[in-house]
C-alpha cells in the first residue's frame, strides 16, 4: 500500500542514515495519553485515542523507531477533573512514561505544565516530555513556557489573529458580539480578540463582550441571544465549544437569529451532531483548523490517510495535528538516537515537517508550531461528508480562505531555560 511506502520513507529519512542498534520487540516507548474517557465529553477523549493509536500502528507497522522499537499508548482517564489530571500525572510517572500528552481543556493542560516544571527540577535526569495537541491558552508558550512542553497546535491568539484578519477581507462583517466562557481558554480568547479587532479589522465595532460560567453549566442560552439581538450584531466571535457551543449556536437557530458565527470550535463534529443539519446550515458557521477533506490543497497522500482511519474507525478525520506530532516525533526519536526527553527535545526545536498546504515548522523559542489555517464553514454542498461513528452528516466543511503561516507568527514573551544537551 502506497500509504506504508510513505511512511517506509519518512523513518528512513528520520533515521539520516544512522546505525541504529537492534532492539527488543517488547521494548516499547510508552505515551501517556490524558484525556476523558467517561463522563459528558468523553467522545472529545476517545476521538484523541483512537488517532494516537491509528499514528502509533503506522509508526510501529513501519519498523517503529530506533531500530525497532514501538510506540505505546497508554490512555489514562482523568473525567474531566483537574485534580484528577494531577493525579493520573502521578501514575503515568510512576510507571516510568516519559511522554505525556492530552490536549482537551486547558485548565488541565496547565496542571500539567506546573507539574512537570516541578518534578523535571527535582529529578534531572528523569525528566518528562509534555506533548500538548490541543490545549491552545497563549501563555503556555509565552510566560508560562518551558523546555519539556511542545504544543502542536496553534495557540489562541494565533487563531483569533487568523479570523480577525479574514473578518477583516469580509465586508458583511460589521458590528460584532463576542461570548466566550470564563476560565484560562475563554479569558485567553476575550484578551486575543480585543487585542486583534483592533489591530486587524478596524472597522467592525465591538457591540459586546459577555463572559460565561465555565463549560456546560449554562443550559438556557435565550437570554443570551436576546442580547446579541439587541444589539445589531451581525456576526458572534466565540471561543465557545462542547456543548455551550452546541446550545448558543441552536438558541439562536431557534428564535431566528440570522448572524454569522467566527469560531475556533463551533463546528467541531460533536458540536455538528448535537446541533443536526438544519441548525448546523442556519446561518454561517465558520472556523478555523489545519485542513479538511474538501479542500482542494489536501495532497493525495493526505487523501489516502483520511480514507485508511475512515475505513478502521467508521470515522472522517478532522484534525490533521496528530499526524504532525507523530511525523515529527518520529524524526525526532531518531535524530536524537534516543528516547530520552531531553536529546528528543533539542531535537525538535526547530524542526520543519510537510504539511497540507505549506511547510510545518516548530519554532525553538517557544516550542510552538506554526503552519497555515483554513477558514471554513458547515455546509451541505459538499463531496466528502462528514462521518462519525458510521454515521452520515450530510455535511461538512467548505473552503472560505486559507490563512498564511505568516500572518500567524507573532512575538513571544517565552524566556527558555534550557538544560544541558
Amino acid at each position: 500500500m502506497r500509504i506504508r511506502v510513505i511512511w517506509a520513507g519518512l523513518l528512513g529519512l528520520a533515521m539520516g542514515g544512522m546505525a541504529l542498534p537492534t532492539v527488543a520487540a517488547g521494548d516499547t516507548i510508552k505515551i501517556a495519553l490524558i484525556e476523558p474517557f467517561s463522563g459528558p465529553v468523553a467522545a472529545v477523549g476517545r476521538d484523541s485515542l483512537e488517532a494516537f493509536q491509528f499514528y502509533a500502528d503506522r509508526i510501529n507497522a513501519a519498523g517503529g523507531v530506533l531500530g525497532g522499537r514501538k510506540i505505546e499508548i497508554v490512555p489514562f482517564d482523568n473525567v474531566m477533573n483537574a485534580e484528577k489530571t494531577t493525579q493520573q500525572l502521578r501514575k503515568a510517572i510512576d510507571q516510568d512514561i516519559r511522554f505525556v500528552s492530552q490536549g482537551t481543556g486547558s485548565n488541565h493542560a496547565l496542571n500539567i505544565i506546573k507539574s512537570l516544571k516541578k518534578y523535571n527540577k527535582r529529578n534531572p535526569g528523569k525528566e518528562v516530555m509534555f506533548f500538548n495537541h490541543s490545549a491552545v491558552t497563549t501563555s503556555f508558550t509565552n510566560e508560562l513556557c518551558m523546555f519539556w512542553h511542545f504544543r502542536f497546535d496553534h495557540n489562541v491568539d494565533q487563531k483569533v489573529a487568523a479570523l480577525t484578519t479574514f473578518m477583516n477581507k469580509d465586508s458583511s462583517v460589521k458590528k460584532v458580539y463576542m461570548i466566550n466562557q470564563n476560565y484560562a481558554y475563554g479569558q485567553s480568547f476575550q484578551k486575543a480578540a480585543r487585542k486583534y479587532l483592533k489591530e486587524r479589522a478596524p472597522k467592525a465595532k465591538l457591540v459586546g463582550d459577555e463572559m460565561i460560567v465555565p463549560f456546560g453549566k449554562v443550559l438556557d442560552f435565550t437570554p443570551y441571544i436576546a442580547k446579541i439581538k439587541s444589539s445589531g450584531a451581525d456576526t458572534v466571535l466565540t471561543g465557545n465549544w462542547g456543548p455551550d457551543a452546541s446550545r448558543l449556536i441552536t438558541a439562536g437557530a431557534n428564535a431566528g437569529l440570522k448572524v454569522k458565527y467566527y469560531s475556533i470550535y463551533a463546528g467541531i463534529p460533536a458540536a455538528m451532531n448535537t446541533m443536526g443539519t438544519k441548525v448546523s446550515t442556519f446561518t454561517p458557521i465558520l472556523q478555523i483548523t489545519e485542513s479538511h477533506e474538501n479542500d482542494p490543497a489536501v495532497p493525495g497522500w493526505a487523501v489516502e490517510e483520511q480514507d485508511e482511519f475512515l475505513a478502521k474507525y467508521n470515522k472522517s478525520t478532522y484534525v490533521d495535528r496528530f499526524r504532525v506530532l507523530f511525523e515529527m516525533l518520529v524524526k525526532a526519536f531518531n535524530e536524537a538516537g534516543s528516547a530520552d526527553p531531553t536529546a528528543v527535545g533539542y531535537a525538535l526545536e526547530g524542526m520543519t515537517n510537510r504539511g497540507i498546504k505549506s511547510e510545518v515548522w516548530m519554532r525553538p523559542d517557544d516550542h510552538q508550531i506554526h503552519f497555515p489555517m483554513v477558514i471554513s464553514h458547515v455546509s451541505t454542498d459538499v463531496k466528502r461528508p462528514f462521518i462519525y461513528n458510521g454515521e452520515n452528516y450530510k455535511m461538512a466543511y467548505k473552503t472560505d480562505g486559507w490563512i498564511d503561516r505568516a500572518d500567524m507568527t507573532l512575538p513571544t514573551t517565552c524566556k527558555m531555560k534550557r538544560p544541558a544537551k
